[in-house]
């Protein structure tokens, strides 16, 4: 199955899940993770899914699955056992043009959810076009080795420091350079040690001449290891 992969924008925007189970539990999870406002559709939920429909975090829907319900949702996911109930939940998607995924069953989605790496604002996708959903898992296992935890704080480090410098002089051609360098700066080893003093060596000797020590001292600040923060 061939496929345009894309990354979509879903803060704040409506999402419907059919199904109450453990699979439909891992979907709104992701949903919940990226920004959507989840409604799920279910007679029953997982004790997961029904504390959070409790706490007011997710919309719960509770009976059967109405055509109706699909109005104005960003994007619909069937997560049922039932394939009658999901080839319902596809057809009404796709007769509104709304994107819809229906798990285990490529031929009723318009768009396929890959497996997934997160590290904080760091997502890897990895998309077999359908053909073989263990060896994507296997990848991802792969790729959840090589990249660690670590990938969370560097990126928060990264996007502060691009905030930083574009502040002082957006437009300049050398903050191309700028950014290379610390990308290729041992910056990433020192983080994964915990190791604060080496951190800051390497954004001072990098953005010295073009942040003062108190800029540099505020991105410190956006890491979210405390060892680092702290020290």
């Amino acid at each position: 199955m061939q496929t345009y992969p894309v990354f979509v924008l879903i803060t704040g925007k409506p999402c419907l899940v059919v199904g109450g189970g453990s699979v439909a539990e891992r979907k709104v999870q992701d949903l919940l993770q990226a920004g959507a406002r989840v409604t799920v559709v279910s007679p029953v939920l997982t004790p997961a899914l029904a504390a959070q429909a409790g706490a007011g975090e997710i919309r719960h829907l509770q009976g059967d699955f109405r055509e109706e319900q699909v109005a104005g949702m960003a994007l619909v996911i069937g997560a049922t056992d039932d394939m009658e109930v999901n080839a319902r939940v596809s057809a009404a998607a796709q007769a509104r043009g709304i994107w819809v995924n229906i798990v285990d069953q490529p031929d009723l989605c318009t768009f396929i959810v890959p497996a997934q790496v997160r590290r904080g604002e760091l997502t890897l996708a990895i998309s077999t076009g359908g053909a073989s959903p263990a060896l994507a898992r296997q990848i991802r296992e792969e790729l959840e080795d090589h990249f660690g935890p670590e990938y969370g704080p560097y990126l928060a480090l990264m996007q502060a420091v691009r905030s930083q410098v574009l502040t002082v002089r957006r437009g300049d051609p050398d903050n191309a350079v700028i950014f290379k360098r610390l990308v290729a700066s041992p910056l990433l080893p020192a983080l994964s040690r915990g190791d604060a003093a080496e951190v800051r060596r390497i954004l001072r000797e990098v953005l010295g001449e073009v942040l003062d020590s108190a800029a540099i001292e505020e991105i410190l600040k956006y890491l979210s290891w405390q060892p680092l923060v702290s020290s």
